[in-house]
């Protein structure tokens, strides 16, 4: 069994830049630091000793308060000749048990874990408490999710992009992330639409013999990203809209030709004819929405005209 002992520690003993226990935030805590302001430190630093001072195993933000109030020494629980695997295991189990992890500690702790026990022998008490797929291939990019570094972890602590859209792109080259990062930030879509501009960015790459950074780069895209007029759920429409036309252009191009001759066919007010998914198969629908009796009698009078003539010939196009 460890010894663990309660000292009371200077905090010029403790080394400031050994940051090997550390598992980063990377975003602030107000109940934190509202806690720290009318209590003070509640839950003592652990700390291991080494030649010299001490380290910090849990309380980076303790020590930081604690410095920035004047505060000359604390009350610390100390590991005495203590393994590292040990030292990170009882780190984790408390920072599971404390709960409020977000994504990027979650990230940083599957990388510790897959360094103290190997990637296919992580206990599956820190997978299922983690909520982590313990297969190879999930631990394997949550591990390079952590690599990547502040880049990737900061905006998935925060919330700009969502725990799917960073395993999607844990993989690619830096350049190739870091583009799409920018742009998720900037588009601040969902979960589900960040996977998909993601999948539409490498599979519009493959057709066009392209680099990934160069899709994002196109004019348009940059276009989209710049214009002030838009907000971001109108850029994220406008970029979704541009990644469709690329991926399918026939399509693209026949979705287009449709809308422009609805324009031109001028239906009455109330009507609407919806094409067939893709323009493919099953069949074109009327839909009608109306009020009151005589405003049914009054579309369906105009309908029939309409029927009755060839204007609707323009929008069927021949095979």
């Amino acid at each position: 069994m460890t010894e663990v002992d309660l000292r009371h520690v200077a905090l010029t003993e403790i080394d400031p830049g050994d940051t090997t226990f550390e598992i980063r935030k990377f975003t602030g805590s107000a109940r934190l630091e509202d806690s720290f302001g009318r209590f003070g430190i509640l839950d003592p630093l652990w700390l291991f000793e080494k030649s010299g001072g001490y380290a910090v195993v849990d309380g980076f933000s303790r020590l930081r308060w604690a410095k920035e109030n004047g505060i000359g020494g604390l009350d610390c629980r100390v590991f005495a000749a203590c393994e590292p695997r040990e030292l990170w295991t009882r780190r984790i189990e408390k920072k599971i048990f404390e709960g409020e992890m977000n994504p990027a500690e979650k990230a940083q702790i599957v990388a510790v874990l897959a360094g103290v026990f190997g990637l296919g022998e992580i206990p599956g008490f820190f997978l299922s408490s983690l909520k982590v797929a313990g297969s190879p291939e999930s631990l394997r990019k949550w591990v390079l999710v952590s690599q990547r570094g502040c880049e990737m972890l900061a905006p998935l602590a925060a919330g700009e992009i969502s725990e799917r859209a960073a395993m999607e792109i844990a993989d690619w080259d830096p350049e190739s992330s870091g583009s799409v990062l920018s742009l998720l930030r900037t588009l601040r879509c969902s979960a589900s639409i960040q996977v998909e501009i993601i999948e539409r960015v490498t599979e519009i790459a493959l057709r066009e013999g392209q680099t990934r950074v160069a899709v994002l780069a196109m004019e348009r895209v940059r276009g989209i990203v710049a214009n002030e007029e838009l907000n971001h759920r109108e850029k994220t429409a406008a970029v979704r809209e541009y990644f469709a036309e690329l991926r399918n252009p026939r399509l693209s191009s026949r979705r287009k030709r449709f809308q422009q001759a609805m324009e031109a066919l001028g239906l009455p007010h109330g009507v609407r004819i919806v094409p067939p998914e893709s323009f493919e198969g099953g069949g074109f629908h009327m839909e009608l929405s109306f009020c009151r009796p005589d405003e049914l009698r009054r579309i369906f009078r105009e309908v029939t005209a309409l029927v009755e003539s060839d204007r609707l010939d323009s929008i069927f196009e021949k095979r």
